[in-house]
């Protein structure tokens, strides 16, 4: 068996540590051939030691260096880039055949309409790493599609959880990112904690599954041992279970269809099944941002998805400098969405670069009128 050669955007990130891990564990199986680091560039000068194959490595984030990676033809790509740096190379690797195993969920609220459903449901060109959409492709896998009643992806409620909504609007960057489970970098976090990201992640398995917008939902679990369940008609109910930790899922990507035997490798993985488990229905008054993905969702409003995704990550580089409470971040997602929700998404790659930029700067102006 011929090891797939990959390449891999973001690989001293948090989803880029964890490929390395099954990288090193399964030799026989990947080749990494190339590699992007931002500007870690001790981190990723630790790493290529123990990749004699690695053919290129580049510390940048400039858009046009890092297209020259797909020049190497890899196997895969995994996009682990954060925000909206990924999503442009991700439609150029689709462009040249290439399969993208995603982390970037930006990509799909993007410009997962510019794709189509096709493209973006066809796992033999996009498949996903968020362990949400991880355990959704699994189970959907398992079931007759005339049989599912709903699709949910669980959410751990991130930091201010236990917040009361006017507290969590009063909260600061250091409150928000003091997540109680996992690891991740300080986007995705602030995400977790206004729950934008499971936002992000309905709207990513809009375009992953062959599921209407009334299909899917979110749970808050905090005990994130569950990642995904789908309702059936008939009354029951499927879950996906697993230790949280993203090797699972990225190792579930990169080898997809076929499992890799992890457990061999990591032991620890392997799941209880005799620790408490609570479930409850986010509160959708309190995380207003995720009530305002569901209705772009049911409208299948495809500009304010983009609006909700960039006005997003405009408010968390204020948050995280201290310009804003997360009240402002809110303020600066509801607005944009407003201004530009409804209207005709861009037909092309330059017309979603200019909207992109147009979001931005409104955002921005919006930003200047909110105070801490």
């Amino acid at each position: 068996m011929l090891a797939k050669s990959l390449v891999v955007y973001g690989i001293t990130g948090s989803i880029g540590t964890s490929t390395v891990k099954v990288l090193r564990a399964f030799p026989d199986r990947f080749r990494l051939v190339g590699a992007s680091a931002g500007t870690n560039a001790a981190a990723l000068k630790e790493l290529t030691p123990h990749f004699p194959t690695l053919q290129r490595s580049i510390c940048t984030t400039d858009e046009r260096e890092l297209l020259t990676l797909l020049d190497l033809a890899p196997d895969l790509v995994v996009m682990a880039l954060g925000g909206k740096a990924g999503w442009k190379i991700t439609l150029e690797a689709l462009r040249r055949g290439i399969p993208v195993a995603l982390a970037n969920k930006e990509s799909l609220v993007i410009a997962g309409y510019f794709l189509g459903r096709t493209v973006t449901g066809d796992r033999r060109k996009l498949i996903p790493i968020d362990s949400e959409h991880a355990a959704l492709m699994q189970l959907l896998n398992a079931v007759n599609p005339a049989h599912i009643h709903r699709a949910h992806i669980t959410a751990s409620g991130g930091a201010l959880l236990k917040l009361s909504r006017d507290e969590m609007m009063r909260a600061d960057a250091a409150t928000a990112l003091k997540h109680p489970v996992w690891s991740m970098g300080q986007k995705v976090t602030i995400d977790s904690a206004t729950m934008v990201n499971k936002g992000l992640e309905l709207i990513e398995a809009y375009w992953l599954f062959p599921l209407r917008p009334d299909q899917l939902g979110v749970i808050v679990h905090p005990e994130v041992g569950v990642h995904a369940a789908v309702d059936l008609i008939d009354g029951t109910s499927l879950w996906q279970a697993a230790v949280s930790d993203m090797t699972i899922p990225i190792a579930a990507a990169l080898n997809y269809p076929d499992m890799l035997p992890l457990l061999d490798h990591f032991p620890q993985f392997s799941y209880s099944h005799t620790r408490p488990l609570t479930f409850t229905a986010p509160d959708l008054e309190k995380y207003s941002l995720l009530k305002l993905a569901l209705d772009l969702l049911h409208r299948e409003d495809y500009a304010g998805m983009v609006a909700y995704a960039i006005s997003d990550e405009t408010a968390v580089s204020a948050l995280l400098a201290g310009q804003i409470s997360i009240g402002g971040l809110h303020r600066i997602v509801e607005r944009s969405v407003n201004k530009f929700g409804g209207v005709k998404p861009p037909a092309d790659i330059a017309g979603i670069s200019r909207f992109i930029e147009e979001i931005e700067r409104f955002a921005a102006t919006i930003r200047k009128e909110v105070t801490l």
